[in-house]
């Protein structure tokens, strides 16, 4: 499964949007991406993480209550960590 987007603080990762959205189906999503990816495919979704990702990153910290964390983004879904 490919992660677009993740959001670590000490504890480990804490939030991110992978195929669980990207491949979506149903409705409802609460990941990193607020939405934007669900349910739009990879290409799709890869392009708007690229446009999005340090806004995403910093509001999802936000409603998290996150005060120190960590958001690597990466330049190809190649260089992203599989988890």
């Amino acid at each position: 499964m490919t992660t677009l987007i993740a959001v670590y603080n000490s504890e480990g990762c804490v939030g991110r949007c992978d195929a669980k959205c990207y491949k979506a189906h149903l409705p409802g999503c609460e990941c990193v991406c607020g939405g934007r990816n669900h349910g739009k495919g990879l290409q799709q979704a890869m392009e708007n993480t690229r446009e999005l990702a340090e806004e995403w990153i910093a509001a999802y910290a936000e409603q998290k209550g996150l005060a120190e964390y960590r958001a690597e983004i990466a330049q190809s879904v190649q260089q992203l960590p599989l988890f």
